[in-house]
């Protein structure tokens, strides 16, 4: 049993509260700099939306970051929400490794023959 543990902090709150904030700038600032529509940098920040890699990138450029940094963030939150969703879980739990699965097909077709 996984011990719970706390969802990781989203590209949106970093944005919010180590960039924007601090440096008074405001979603149309962001949006310029970035050169994407406002309404793609307020879906992002809002957790809205998923960071795409392309957006990594040009946020990586704007706060002289690493693409790396933004990518690792969404990819931390992506882990614990599918870890976390437990529909999914059950899913997962159902799905057969390939060596099992080989090792099925090689004792049907003993039987078959």
């Amino acid at each position: 049993m996984n011990q719970a543990t706390r969802k990781p902090t989203t590209v949106g709150d970093i944005l919010l509260f180590e960039y924007l904030e601090p440096l008074d700038l405001k979603i149309n600032d962001l949006a310029e700099m970035l050169q994407v529509h406002r309404n793609t940098v307020s879906a992002l920040v809002n957790n809205n939306r998923k960071l795409t890699i392309d957006m990594a990138f040009r946020l990586a450029k704007v706060f002289d970051t690493s693409a790396e940094f933004w990518i690792n963030l969404q990819a931390a939150v992506d882990v614990w929400e599918t870890e976390n969703d437990a529909r999914l879980q059950v899913e997962l739990n159902q799905i057969v490794t390939a060596e099992d699965f080989l090792a099925a097909r090689v004792k049907a077709n003993k039987n078959a023959a």
